[in-house]
């Protein structure tokens, strides 16, 4: 698919509030604009997303990583767009979004209940894993998958890290028998967790 040159909007809303004057902008030549000028500028995520320029054209810009697209202030946030995730993940590869944009707890709840789940092959686990220490945001996390039944293959290892404790896990539908079928947990693990056997 080849892209069409930069319009003049999109140039504008580009170099808007940087030392990039409008008329330097408009009268570049579309090859002139690389991740490299845009980098030495300080133009950020919120002004290449007001130009409507995504991860394919940035990848064709001269970005080479997902973890450099994550440099440039883009968030997890932002793969909650389909558009944007698809784009991710086909420029740069879904392993290589998934390691740059699933690197804490507020990332795994801008991607839980989201389109990148599946697209970027992110399981539970490596969403509640990322939330060590987190019951709050792995609250979240799970709020947002099919209550009661989205622990499976998660272990109880990693569920107790998170620090979710039995009123949490029974607000979101998980009885002691469900996270005993889910997370294969042992007496002493559903002990920790608050279930009194």
């Amino acid at each position: 698919m080849e892209q069409q040159g930069l319009t003049t909007k999109q140039r504008l809303c580009l170099f808007h509030g940087s030392d990039v004057t409008a008329e330097d902008a408009l009268s570049m030549d579309d090859s002139d604009i690389t991740h490299k000028l845009l980098s030495e500028k300080g133009i950020k995520a919120n002004n290449i997303s007001a130009a409507g320029i995504g991860p394919y054209r940035l990848h064709k810009m001269g970005i080479k990583s997902a973890s450099q697209l994550r440099g440039m202030g883009f968030d997890a946030l932002y793969l909650a767009d389909p558009k944007f995730s698809t784009e991710a993940s086909s420029s740069f590869g879904s392993n290589d979004v998934k390691l740059a944009f699933l690197q804490g707890a507020s990332d795994a709840v801008s991607i839980a209940g989201t389109d990148a789940i599946e697209l970027l092959g992110v399981t539970v686990s490596d969403l509640m894993t990322v939330c060590a220490g987190a019951p709050t945001e792995a609250q979240a996390v799970l709020q947002q998958l099919p209550l009661g039944t989205s622990l499976t293959g998660v272990s109880a290892a990693t569920i107790l890290d998170t620090g979710l404790r039995k009123s949490s896990l029974t607000e979101l539908g998980y009885s002691l028998t469900s996270i005993a079928q889910q997370t294969k947990a042992n007496a002493a693990e559903l002990v920790k967790l608050g279930y009194s056997l």
